[in-house]
């Protein structure tokens, strides 16, 4: 199991194995639960302020979603895993007949539907983590702004290594409308989400510089 029992050394160990599961896929996973625990401190740093008392349900807020957030990152590492395994299997069906050939062609197009799908749900989950810690970055405690955009930073890196898990599949399907429409709707989250980001980044990287 990939879940969240692993320690962080086996984790690592299992990834750069031979294994093909945990991938890309795990790895982005992992990665934006970092994000969003950096978030999550972010915000937590914030409350019980006096300074920051007219943000600070927001932050509680916050810091609740970043919790489901959490647990879900680490339920698709998992999640994934099981989404590429039948994958990697109808690769290996038999293609003797003409019906095996048909068998395998449909098999692939849904398990390939169904591989792409979690990365998405990453990519997702990502850009809602990125828009949560946008809003840290900007309301929450000067003392930890950097922390709110290295969240971000660690997310958009998140984002866009599950944007690759999208795409690699999608490049195979035979239906080009369906993989057509997975692609635009990942370009449209990277683009929105990188929009976010790069302005956090100057505008936190500006005023630690001018401070």
């Amino acid at each position: 199991m990939l879940d969240g029992n692993l320690t962080i050394n086996e984790f690592i160990e299992k990834l750069g194995s031979k294994d093909a599961v945990p991938g890309g896929g795990g790895a982005a996973a992992l990665t934006a639960s970092l994000g969003i625990s950096l978030c999550k401190m972010a915000a937590n740093l914030t409350v019980g302020k006096k300074k920051f008392a007219d943000v600070e349900a927001e932050m509680y807020d916050i810091i609740a979603e970043c919790d489901k957030l959490s647990a879900e990152f680490v339920g698709l590492i998992q999640k994934d895993a099981d989404g590429f395994l039948p994958l990697s299997k109808a690769y290996g069906l038999p293609t003797e007949t003409e019906e095996q050939k048909k068998f395998k062609e449909e098999t692939l197009e849904r398990e390939l539907v169904h591989a792409a799908a979690v990365p998405f749900e990453i990519m997702e989950k990502c850009a809602r983590a990125i828009e949560l810690s946008a809003i840290v970055a900007e309301k929450g405690s000067k003392l930890v702004v950097s922390d709110a955009a290295c969240a971000i930073n660690t997310c958009m890196s998140a984002l866009k290594c599950a944007s690759l898990n999208v795409y690699i599949n999608t490049k195979y399907m035979k239906d080009k409308e369906k993989a057509l429409e997975l692609n635009q709707r990942a370009d449209k989250l990277i683009s929105d989400s990188s929009e976010v980001a790069d302005k956090v980044f100057l505008n936190v990287i500006n005023s630690m510089k001018n401070s």
